[in-house]
């Protein structure tokens, strides 16, 4: 008994094998027979004619296994036949009940169309910046980046990317632990050309082993080889990359040979790199230079210390692990540094190269992992409540449904049928899905991630994959539970016995499924609303600058002639001469407020001083390093939106002549003056400076480079009061900046035709960067937060409208009773705010659980932020009413009469 079970459950081969033998065997016994009987009848004997029988049919066992392959595939080619026909009768029947259900079933596809395309293109851009890597490169997850870590005395720790030549040297001669080593400088603007026809390229400088290294081919010509990077000048040769070779040279395949004009210098071309290809980044680049050329006015940057300019990346060799690489590249690196003091807190590590620059996860890279995440909850919760809508349709046709019980239709046909409703709307959701993902990955990519590089479809074939697979997943999610459900032998038990409608009782697994959707939704919205609180609190954050309305522009100068030191200070004077006078056009420009000019600016570039302070020996040292200097002119203040907090800044007095002066940040005031005013007080600016500097003013404190710095000294002097040009002039405008860009780059450049370029940019370009994460965070999670919240107020929706209907008469029995309407809609409106109030009490814990992950993501905002927990509550709850208003409305309407006549 047990093995006919057994048998039955799964479906066991050998016994339909044996069904087979045997028919077999009737069907040879059977032509024996007859033929036996011919030949009798001719005859024979009876006897001999069983044996002439024998003769004709050949050997027996291989006319049997013969005749038992034809007649085994003759019955797959009926059962196969069989089960097309009947998946096509299931399709036809399934297309057919949601062509009579079409508003249920757009809904469904709607629904599923998010939840799969919110999913695959969040996929794509995780599998682009973490899993596949940079376009071309082979084994990109095998690439390491080597970083540098110190600890100075009274500092935090510091780790970076930058080394020298000679580093790169000695890891190609004495590391072991290395496959291969090489070094780029990363993408960074040049300008292509000269003059108003000039534009900005991405250029990187790279060793000659990066190509091999990466295992790229070019399209056409060659890459670099040792000689155009031998030191100290190389050769003059360039690597074009696939976009500047469509844009600049309609893809001719004639560009070998010809040439580019990089601000004073000339390369040849020399080769074109593959369609996508980046580098060991995913930054664009449009031209490739050997690195001889990033320092082509220095002839010892290959053996000097002094000069870090390089990232190193490298492949480990067989056997060798990360450690071991490390601590060897550490030893070498200690062996070239010893004479310096800080050689012995040196440490060096390699690293994934989508890593950033300071040794940690990309945060693009850590809120994309997040966000895929939230994408597949997003996913779950549409197939929560496409379920939650499939049970109540399913409910909706027991009476179908037990009549085809009744008539003899097995309950696993049934299950399959009801099935194939749910694919087929997992199918068209899918289809929607994929057409989701290519508009999102599209928008994401013009966005929010515009700083990455990204070429071709954003729905690849991987793409597609997760996809189908997100797809398949939702079939048998939305498909199976409901069909198991509508087809319960119950239910036309239940119906036989004549139960009404009004009794039935409420849906467990309908609730359950609600507040799953709701507890969801409140996680999403939780994220959403703490980025949001993250974004908020940077753009009020008092950095000590207003950055918005701020333009820096740069000019680009042809190169000083090799001359003699008068002709040099010559040349330098009238660069100053135009630059006062470029300060005097653009302060005439229309839509420019104020204008002002300096050596660095905030997030771009900075200068380390060495300041001589009566009463130290040597000054303290902070944790943000420093002190820092800057040469400012007059308004430079007033231009950057920095605030003077006592005293005064520097003035159109501030000339070469007068008392120098200086102004001191807070921080440095604070630390260097403790008990009293550093008004008034005197240093010497640098070490080897002889004349006293006077503090006149104190300043708010400005970040160098990030937003989140530890404190640091800054001082900034007059730039009137020493030579040489003013570097970067800044310009604030009046509304929009971004509309005087052209206006300001032709001003300055009628002045100076010469010019090799002027560059114009916002200087809220340079913040970018750092608040593209949270920008992403609050972007994606706001958008996932919404879907996430209409889909569940949809499913809230269906629950209510199912539990009103399927009360009815419950409903027409307390009116008849004398309950009054309102009652009756308060009942209604009771059971949607508990099922809110549940899902919200779920989905806060769940935030509370998750947020001690997420919190390093934020900026200045706690992941238990009440702010945000009350907003998402009440969302939430406001949510629960208006899903109940109409399903109470309508539950408040019921004619008595007509509710008592129900069965």
């Amino acid at each position: 008994m047990i093995r006919r079970g057994i048998r039955r459950a799964f479906r066991l081969a050998p016994r339909r094998d044996a069904q087979l033998d045997e028919q077999v065997d009737d069907e040879i016994q059977l032509h024996l027979e007859l033929r036996t009987a011919q030949l009798v009848r001719a005859g024979l004997a009876p006897d001999a004619a069983r044996a002439e029988a024998l003769r004709r049919f050949g050997p027996l066992d291989r006319n049997r296994r013969v005749l038992r392959r034809t007649a085994a595939h003759r019955e797959q080619r009926m059962r196969l036949r069989e089960q097309l026909e009947s998946l096509w009768y299931d399709l036809r029947h399934a297309a057919r009940a949601l062509r009579r259900d079409r508003a249920l079933a757009t809904v469904v596809v709607v629904t599923l169309a998010l939840g799969i395309g919110a999913t695959a293109s969040m996929f794509g851009v995780i599998d682009r910046l973490l899993l596949t890597g940079p376009a071309h490169v082979r084994d990109a997850a095998g690439l390491r980046r080597l970083y540098v870590s110190s600890n100075p005395t009274g500092m935090k720790e510091n780790t970076g990317t930058s080394f020298g030549y000679v580093m790169l040297t000695r890891l190609r001669e004495h590391g072991t632990t290395f496959a291969g080593v090489a070094a780029y400088t990363g993408s960074r603007e040049e300008v292509l050309g000269r003059g108003l026809g000039a534009q900005p390229v991405h250029v990187d400088y790279v060793s000659a082993s990066l190509f091999p290294l990466l295992g790229v081919q070019p399209v056409l010509g060659r890459f670099f080889v040792e000689a155009d990077e031998r030191p100290p000048q190389g050769q003059p040769v360039a690597v074009i990359g696939h976009g500047l070779w469509r844009r600049r040279f309609g893809a001719d395949s004639g560009v070998l040979g010809r040439t580019l004009r990089m601000g004073e210098r000339t390369f040849t071309i020399v080769g074109v790199a593959p369609r996508g290809f980046t580098g060991a980044t995913l930054a664009p680049v449009d031209v490739w230079l050997p690195i001889s050329a990033s320092l082509s006015g220095t002839d010892d940057w290959a053996t000097t210390h002094g000069v870090t300019w390089l990232r190193i990346v490298a492949r480990l060799a067989p056997g060798a692990s990360e450690a071991q690489a490390g601590a060897q590249a550490t030893a070498l690196f200690r062996a070239e540094f010893a004479e310096r003091d800080a050689a012995p807190s040196v440490r060096l590590s390699l690293r994934p190269i989508w890593y950033d620059g300071h040794g940690v996860e990309a945060p693009e890279v850590a809120v994309s992992r997040w966000l895929i995440g939230v994408s597949v909850v997003l996913l779950l919760i549409a197939c929560a409540n496409v379920a939650n809508l499939l049970l109540a349709r399913g409910l909706r046709r027991r009476r179908e449904i037990a009549v085809r019980l009744a008539l003899g239709v097995g309950r696993a046909r049934l299950v399959r049928l009801l099935m194939t409703e749910g694919a087929l709307l997992a199918l068209a959701g899918g289809v929607a899905g994929v057409a989701v993902a290519y508009v999102g990955g599209w928008l994401l990519r013009r966005t929010l991630l515009d700083a990455f590089a990204w070429d071709g479809s954003p729905v690849s074939l991987r793409v597609l994959a997760c996809a189908a697979a997100a797809t398949l997943a939702t079939a048998l999610l939305v498909g199976l539970l409901p069909a198991l459900r509508a087809s319960e032998p119950r239910l036309t038990l239940a119906l036989a016995n004549g139960t009404p409608q009004s009794g039935a009782r409420r849906s467990a697994l309908r609730a359950t499924l609600t507040v799953t959707q709701g507890a969801l939704s409140a996680v999403l919205l939780v994220g959403a609303g703490l980025f949001v609180h993250s974004l908020w609190s940077v753009h009020r954050l008092d950095i000590g600058l207003e950055p918005e309305r701020l333009l820096t522009v740069t000019m680009q100068w042809p190169d000083l002639p090799d001359d003699t030191e008068a002709e040099q200070a010559a040349a330098a004077q009238r660069r100053r001469a135009l630059q006062d006078a470029a300060l005097e056009r653009l302060r005439a420009l229309p839509g420019v407020a104020r204008v002002a000019a300096g050596w660095g600016t905030p997030f771009n570039s900075s200068y380390w001083a060495y300041p001589v302070v009566p009463g130290y020996d040597s000054l303290p040292k902070l944790p943000g390093g420093g002190p820092y200097y800057t040469g400012v002119t007059e308004d430079y203040f007033a231009t950057m939106g920095t605030s003077i907090v006592r005293g005064r800044g520097i003035e159109a007095g501030d000339v070469k002549g007068s008392a120098p002066v200086a102004v001191v940040n807070e921080t440095m005031a604070r630390t260097l003056w403790p008990a009293g005013d550093a008004i008034g007080q005197c240093f010497r600016a640098q070490t080897r400076d002889s004349t006293c500097v006077r503090v006149v003013g104190i300043a708010e404190d400005v970040p160098h480079w990030e937003l989140r710095e530890e404190p640091s000294m800054h001082f900034y002097v007059a730039a009137r009061q020493g030579g040489g040009s003013l570097g970067v002039v800044l310009v604030r405008a009046r509304e929009d900046p971004a509309a005087l860009v052209p206006a300001v780059r032709r001003a300055v450049q009628e002045l100076e035709p010469s010019l090799v370029y002027v560059d114009v940019a916002p200087l809220a370009d340079e913040l970018a960067p750092q608040l593209r994460p949270w920008r992403l965070g609050a972007s994606l999670f706001a958008l996932f937060g919404a879907l996430a919240l209409a889909v569940a107020g949809v499913g809230l929706y269906s629950v209510m409208s199912y539990a009103a209907a399927s009360r009815t008469r419950e409903m027409g029995v307390r009116l008849a009773l004398g309950a009054q309407a309102a009652d009756v809609r308060a009942l209604v409106l009771r059971h949607g705010l508990a099922l809110g109030v549940s899902g919200v009490l779920l989905g806060a814990l769940l935030a509370l659980v998750a947020g001690r992950w997420v919190a390093p993501l934020l900026f200045a905002t706690s992941p238990r932020e009440p702010l945000v927990f009350v907003a998402v509550t009440a969302t939430l709850l406001a949510t629960a009413v208006v899903a109940s208003l109409v399903p109470a409305w309508r539950a408040g309407r019921t004619p008595p009469s007509v509710a008592l006549r129900m069965e």
